[in-house]
């Protein structure tokens, strides 16, 4: 920079000073003539630039207005005012999503209910899970499980069908053979029979009809094959003991306890090879192989007297050569023959 410029730029500042200085001191008539309307414009600028409109601003708490602040001279020389504004941030509340539920009458729920329970009987009635497929027979020597199967009444039937004291009875009406039958029907699909058979002492001969005798006089159907068993041949029914209604047709007495003990003891007396007969009117004996039948009565008193009898009789028609078709020494002291 030259000498001149230097001189020229000192002139400049100084004369810049220098008019600082006069406005400086002309400054407080400009201020108190000037000062209201430059107060308002202030005013209002700080109050356009800070105003609120509570309806277009969405706050949680409502604006507290605090003190203004005072101006700073150094920074400009015109006053300002304004507010600060405060914002409460409060308690948020979080609501979740709510699930209606409707409000149902008690008919309501009976229907619901109703038809829950029928969906599940048609369900149980129809299921294979509850068809019965066959009986868990215990017990038995010669019934088989196929030929109960058949009487049962319930293969291929849903269990809830089944009543154990109607089964009893039909199994025995449908097997006379059978002295006990015990029903228990278990789930899902169980029916357990429990049996006890009769056992036969007596193969009883009619019309070429035959049928097993146990013990107790009860007479019943064949089944299977039974050794050891008295073979009697009988021209007609016994002497028909009194009958207990109260029991079914299956367990009625046929022949009298006592005859058909009175028949295994006289079975020992019979001839080999001979058979055992019967006759209503003259009782109980065997067919001789001589060619005539014996009879002892209806009962096995005094058999080994009458056994002695019966031969005397036999010796004297021999001796005198007569061939008899019946003898009977049922009564001791007045023995006859045909």
């Amino acid at each position: 920079m030259t000498p001149m410029q230097k001189n020229s730029h000192a002139n400049f500042v100084r004369e810049r000073r220098t008019s600082r200085s006069r406005k400086g001191k002309t400054a407080p008539s400009t201020v108190q003539t000037h000062a209201p309307r430059a107060t308002q414009q202030t005013t209002k600028t700080a109050q356009r630039s800070y105003s609120y409109i509570p309806s277009t601003i969405n706050m949680p708490g409502k604006p507290r207005p605090v003190a203004s602040r005072v101006p700073n001279r150094s920074m400009n020389n015109t006053p300002q005012q304004g507010y600060d504004i405060s914002f409460s941030l409060g308690q948020t509340a979080v609501h979740a999503p709510a699930l209606t539920i409707p409000q149902l009458g008690t008919r309501w729920a009976s229907g619901i209910l109703t038809l829950f329970l029928i969906f599940m009987l048609y369900t149980m009635w129809t299921a294979s899970t509850f068809t019965v497929n066959t009986a868990d027979l215990h017990g038995n020597q010669r019934l088989s499980t196929q030929e109960v199967n058949s009487m049962l009444g319930m293969i291929g039937q849903p269990v809830f069908k089944a009543i154990p004291a109607q089964i009893e009875a039909n199994l025995r009406n449908a097997f006379s053979d059978l002295s006990s039958v015990r029903v228990i029907v278990g789930f899902p699909n169980h029916i357990s029979v429990y049996v006890v058979e009769r056992n036969p002492v007596l193969a009883w001969t009619k019309d070429g009809a035959v049928q097993w005798i146990d013990a107790s006089g009860v007479a019943f159907t064949p089944r299977g094959d039974v050794q050891g068993l008295v073979n009697v041949n009988a021209t007609g029914d016994p002497v028909q003991p009194t009958q207990n209604l109260s029991l079914p047709a299956s367990e009625q007495i046929y022949i009298d306890p006592d005859m058909v003990q009175a028949l295994i003891t006289m079975a020992p007396y019979v001839p080999a090879g001979m058979t055992m007969a019967y006759d209503p009117v003259y009782g109980m004996g065997w067919q001789d192989p001589r060619g005539w039948t014996v009879y002892f009565g209806q009962n096995t008193k005094d058999i080994p007297t009458k056994l002695s009898v019966y031969q005397a009789v036999v010796d004297t028609l021999t001796r005198q050569g007569i061939q008899p078709t019946l003898i009977s020494v049922e009564y001791l002291n007045a023995p006859f023959y045909k």
